[in-house]
């Protein structure tokens, strides 16, 4: 116990000095002690949790996710380490004097040396990684979205697509495809300039994207050539939505300096057949329903009907 009482002296005596908050618990979850975390803009006073248990301070999911590391680190002798999002309403019984937004945090968690008379336990480094966790965020942003429009790029729509479609081999939910591009969308930037063009895309998207319904995926898959993931949806689900986003634009308009600007836009859907032996028959039906929609006249919804040649041409 001497060693226990020279060791807790030692880190209390540095305490002062930590801005990350250490913590010692034992196998059943108690907080033995608490040092450090005097960097108020990323922690709460965390002293008074001394004496209380996980279980009395936190939600059921972190009392059981923080538990289990304590158990593991200290029955395997090993370090270990998670990452957990908390806020400061989250833990029950402390001076929330911390940051008021949710916060990432990563633990490190080492077991400490075993000893006569000492309960198996802990000491939890804490660092707040919610800076590292934006910056993650940010880049994340950087390789799925489009950076015009704003909807999801060509790269997240592939990867998304291919998840959706083994998804639904698996559990036979159902999965579509709405291809759609802008009719005469070189003449916009030809009569009006490719910033109107660019704000044309915008205007489009955003209006689009409030008629979506939830789980389904806008991606700009070309210039001016857009995609929507349906999952869990049928042929004819498919169809009716893309009446409706073909009806939004053709009923907008876009004020210029020079005119308003009105646009439509053709439609191909399709959905996922249990005979399609990949992702590239979904996306071939798709561009073939979408060069009917064009062919017929444009501005229309189409759909490429089981058992239809292959047509290669386009409008």
């Amino acid at each position: 116990m001497q060693n226990d009482d020279e060791l807790l002296s030692k880190l209390t005596a540095l305490s002062d000095t930590l801005p990350d908050p250490i913590f010692i618990l034992d196998y059943e979850g108690t907080y033995l002690a608490a040092l450090g975390g005097n960097h108020r803009l990323h922690y709460d006073t965390p002293q008074t949790l001394v004496g209380r248990r996980l279980q009395d301070v936190l939600p059921e999911e972190k009392c059981q996710l923080f538990l289990g590391v304590v158990r593991k680190s200290i029955d395997s002798g090993t370090l270990q380490t998670c990452e957990y999002q908390m806020s400061s309403s989250d833990v029950e019984g402390i001076e929330h004097d911390g940051p008021s937004e949710p916060q990432w945090f990563q633990g490190r968690v080492f077991p400490l040396p075993e000893a006569p008379e000492r309960t198996p336990a802990v000491l939890w480094l804490v660092i707040n990684i919610t800076e590292q966790k934006k910056r993650e965020r940010h880049l994340k942003i950087l390789t799925e979205i489009d950076d015009l429009t704003g909807v999801y790029n060509r790269r997240y729509f592939m990867t998304k697509l291919k998840n959706e479609f083994e998804r639904d081999r698996r559990q036979g939910l159902g999965l579509a495809l709405i291809s759609f591009d802008v009719d005469h969308f070189k003449s916009i930037n030809d009569n009006y300039g490719h910033d109107a063009g660019d704000c044309a895309l915008q205007r489009l998207t955003q209006a689009l994207d409030s008629h979506l319904r939830t789980g389904d995926v806008l991606a700009r898959v070309g210039g001016e050539e857009f995609a929507v993931i349906c999952p869990d949806t049928s042929l004819a689900g498919a169809g009716t939505l893309a009446e409706r986003l073909r009806a939004v634009v053709a009923d907008g308009e876009l004020a210029l300096p020079h005119g308003t600007l009105t646009m439509t836009a053709s439609f191909g859907v399709t959905a996922k057949r249990a005979e399609d032996n990949s992702l590239q028959d979904l996306l071939y039906r798709a561009d073939q329903a979408l060069y009917r929609a064009k062919r017929e006249g444009r501005n229309r919804v189409c759909t490429l009907a089981a058992g239809s040649p292959p047509d290669r041409s386009e409008a």
